[in-house]
């Protein structure tokens, strides 16, 4: 039998395992975590107990779900015990989550009309008969649809009907913003802050980047315009009880 080169069985060594090394990589990273969908966890309480996350949440973006529009998004526990539990029945978990961030961002949804059939008038959302019309949650963010049709139609334009919502909610909230300073920094930003909308709030920053921040962790931004909401509560109602006058008889 004719004799191997032995430098071109080395070249073919060193090639065999550079094909098997880069397939690996590749396969590992088919397997790394997958894009979030949609707004990040706009709660600041775990998904599962409702208590607070804490200060390290465990953070899942989800995936292999059963309902395909499921995949994709974020989720935050307070442990890995509650991810195990929510895990354990994905739909009722996610099902319950949509109800715990349908309940909050009711709170501050602009009243009017439906953001698809712009002559159709929707039920006041802070009323009783809220959830009588479509609450849908899609991405953590709640949209209020009149009737199936506008679902549909929502569905396959949801780019267009999201930036009517957006609209919408700074027109309202703008003239009631609670702070004067980015939640980022807590710096004063100015005659032209940098204007987002998470979990159907405004947020205002001095800068892109801090609304960068905002989006990846809108719960502690939401956490600081309720305090600041609260804080300008009481001191309206102390101004309020101070103008009483006392009369003696």
């Amino acid at each position: 039998m004719p004799s191997r080169n032995p430098i071109l069985t080395i070249c073919f060594s060193f090639l065999l395992c550079s094909l098997i090394t880069a397939g690996a990589g590749a396969s590992q990273s088919t397997q790394e975590t997958p894009a979030r969908v949609g707004d990040a966890y706009p709660l600041n309480v775990c998904a599962v107990t409702g208590n607070p996350l804490g200060a390290n949440p465990v953070v899942v973006i989800l995936s292999g779900m059963p309902k395909e529009e499921l995949n994709g998004r974020e989720v935050r526990f307070c442990c890995g015990g509650c991810k195990g539990t929510f895990d354990a029945d994905p739909i009722a978990s996610n099902k319950k989550l949509d109800e715990m961030i349908i309940a909050d961002q009711l709170t501050v949804y602009p009243a009017g009309t439906c953001i698809v059939m712009e002559d159709e008038m929707m039920t006041d959302p802070t009323g009783p008969d809220a959830r009588k019309d479509k609450n849908l949650v899609i991405g953590n963010r709640l949209f209020r649809l009149c009737c199936k049709s506008c679902v549909r139609r929502f569905k396959k334009n949801q780019e267009q009907y999201r930036k009517v919502l957006d609209e919408r909610i700074i027109k309202e909230q703008a003239a009631k913003y609670p702070l004067e300073v980015c939640v980022i920094t807590g710096r004063p930003y100015g005659e032209s802050p940098f204007e987002l909308v998470v979990a159907n709030r405004l947020v205002r920053t001095c800068c892109g980047g801090c609304g960068q921040g905002v989006r990846n962790n809108p719960g502690a931004a939401i956490q600081k315009l309720q305090e600041a909401d609260s804080s300008k509560a009481s001191t309206s109602e102390s101004k309020k009880t101070g103008t009483i006058m006392r009369v003696d008889s």
